[in-house]
């Protein structure tokens, strides 16, 4: 089995332990913890934690928080966002925070919000530690 993005990047899932599929027109809510990847094409209400890669379909919509190594965002996604990679594809919409590494947002792609460098958050919170032990 396999997913494509719009690029025609391909996700092999038989090498990846899988993939996990909500497809169009599906209702999902609640908290998933997962190490495969995602590929949501319905609507998404809740947390997702994944070790993997989390991609939000041109038909899908995700309301809440993802925290991933991850995350393609081609349909909408409103929360916010924890990863290393963050990629808003064309027509893609985020809106909310989000915290990562690596952002790159696609032509006629949209995000509406606050963006931080994740690296520069964690130097902080070790600053922070070193300094209450004092």
């Amino acid at each position: 089995m396999a997913i494509f993005t719009n690029d025609n990047k391909q996700f092999d899932a038989p090498n990846s332990n899988g993939a996990t599929i909500i497809a169009a027109k599906t209702k999902f809510k609640g908290e998933l913890n997962i190490e495969c990847h995602i590929h949501i094409d319905g609507e998404f209400e809740g947390n997702i934690n994944s070790t993997n890669t989390v991609l939000v379909g041109k038909s899908g919509v995700v309301n809440g928080d993802i925290m991933a190594q991850r995350v393609i965002v081609s349909g909408n996604f409103s929360g916010s966002i924890d990863s290393e990679c963050i990629e808003i594809m064309p027509n893609g919409r985020v809106e909310g925070i989000i915290v990562c590494n690596e952002l790159y947002i696609e032509k006629k792609g949209i995000f509406i919000g606050e963006s931080k460098i994740k690296s520069k958050m964690q130097d902080s919170k070790i600053d922070d530690i070193t300094k209450n032990k004092d």
